[in-house]
């Protein structure tokens, strides 16, 4: 039986085992406990928005105090590599395996077939950083986002922008991360324009790009006067995108969401970092519960990456909570408390609501920015209304 635990120092060693899916013996389980199945984006471009340390030590420090329903839990991870065909390969894997529940990668192209192929067996799914709420629409019966939807983090976005006084802004769109930056804009642009904003322009890019001139030349040529932009955008084209608008002396407020939650953006957005506001989960202020996760993981090991090693270690405390609920171990058992979970607290969030969300939680946001080199938290907002998914 796997203990779960993937500490930092041995990570090379274990991500070439993961690769290999050869993390356990490739037999069905015989734990009589509860077996967690995860098919991480343990590498590739999706890495940072995933995070197999996150579950690994919440489930260390449940196995520690004595499980769930007096059994331990066992985890199976097995590696993505970033890529949905993969994802669906090691869906396949894992429910022969024996898991009864299955965490999901960043990306929707990839959970959706999750969720398709675990639905006949009744197994819940849930996604441990991935936002895009067409994936609970796309499996409504056993589909769950741990962290909040798109939609919610856009509108979120939409009244920060719209109170500290931006009027016009820009959306940028790429279609090459699944829906997260095609259609989180749109999301932003209804919330915007329901505040009486205005979208002034829509800019192509695709990620991967080492220059954004092109695409700010295009921003400072619109004649509706921009005074902000709002992009779905992912590390590190998020800090490149700011740098880049720094550099040509076009200052304009650059709002965002989770994309942006990396300790790398400030690095490479140098100075251009102040331009910026993102939404995101939560923040490890002191005497939170985030913090003392952190910092316990730490003390065992991990190394913490950023806010989504919060959300790995919240979706086990989702499954924890609804298999206690439940009392079995059962998927379709599990699945079915885990729509009834009201008022939850989690690690990341104070409260989290799945009864009666539609597999996405109802939870608060944090708008982040970033002074003296540190992500600072300045606004803590419940959005009064949400584009339909």
């Amino acid at each position: 039986m796997s203990n779960g635990k993937l500490p930092c120092k041995t990570c090379g060693f274990l991500v070439a085992l993961l690769a290999g899916s050869a993390l356990v013996a490739p037999t069905a389980s015989s734990a009589e406990g509860l077996t967690i199945g995860y098919a991480a984006a343990v590498t590739g471009g999706l890495a940072p928005y995933d995070s197999p340390d996150g579950v690994s030590c919440r489930v260390d420090q449940i196995n520690d105090a004595g499980g769930i329903n007096g059994e331990a839990v066992e985890l199976i991870i097995r590696d993505t590599k970033s890529d949905p065909v993969a994802a669906s390969n090691v869906t396949r894997e894992l429910l022969d395996l024996g898991a009864d529940v299955l965490l999901g990668p960043p990306t929707d192209d990839g959970l959706i077939p999750m969720g398709q192929m675990a639905m006949a067996q009744g197994v819940p799914v849930l996604a441990v950083g991935a936002t895009q709420p067409a994936f609970p629409v796309a499996s409504p019966d056993n589909g769950f986002l741990v962290p909040y939807g798109d939609n919610a983090a856009a509108a979120a976005a939409a009244e920060h922008a719209y109170a500290s006084g931006h009027r016009n802004a820009v959306l940028m769109i790429a279609h090459d991360v699944g829906a997260y930056s095609s259609v989180t804009p749109e999301y932003f642009a209804q919330a915007f324009e329901r505040l009486g904003g205005e979208i002034v322009g829509r800019v192509n890019y695709h990620h991967g790009l080492a220059d954004y001139t092109p695409q700010v030349t295009e921003i400072r040529n619109l004649s509706g006067e921009p005074d902000m932009i709002f992009a779905a955008i992912l590390v590190p084209d998020a800090g490149v995108l700011v740098r880049t608008l720094k550099s040509a002396g076009a200052e304009l407020a650059v709002y965002g969401t989770d994309g942006f939650d990396d300790p790398s953006f400030i690095e490479v957005a140098g100075s251009g970092a102040s331009l910026a506001s993102f939404t995101t989960h939560g923040f490890p202020s002191e005497g939170t519960r985030l913090a003392e996760f952190y910092e316990d993981c730490k003390e065992r090991g991990y190394d913490v990456q950023n806010i989504f090693f919060g959300l790995g270690g919240e979706a086990v405390e989702v499954v924890k909570t609804a298999a206690e609920a439940a009392g079995s171990f059962e998927g379709a058992e599990i699945k079915e408390a885990i729509k009834e979970i009201e008022g939850m607290t989690g690690i990341v969030a104070d409260s989290i609501t799945f009864k009666d969300q539609g597999g996405v939680p109802l939870k608060s946001m944090v708008i982040i920015q970033v002074e003296d080199g540190a992500f600072v938290p300045v606004d803590s907002i419940v959005p009064s209304w949400i584009a339909a998914p």
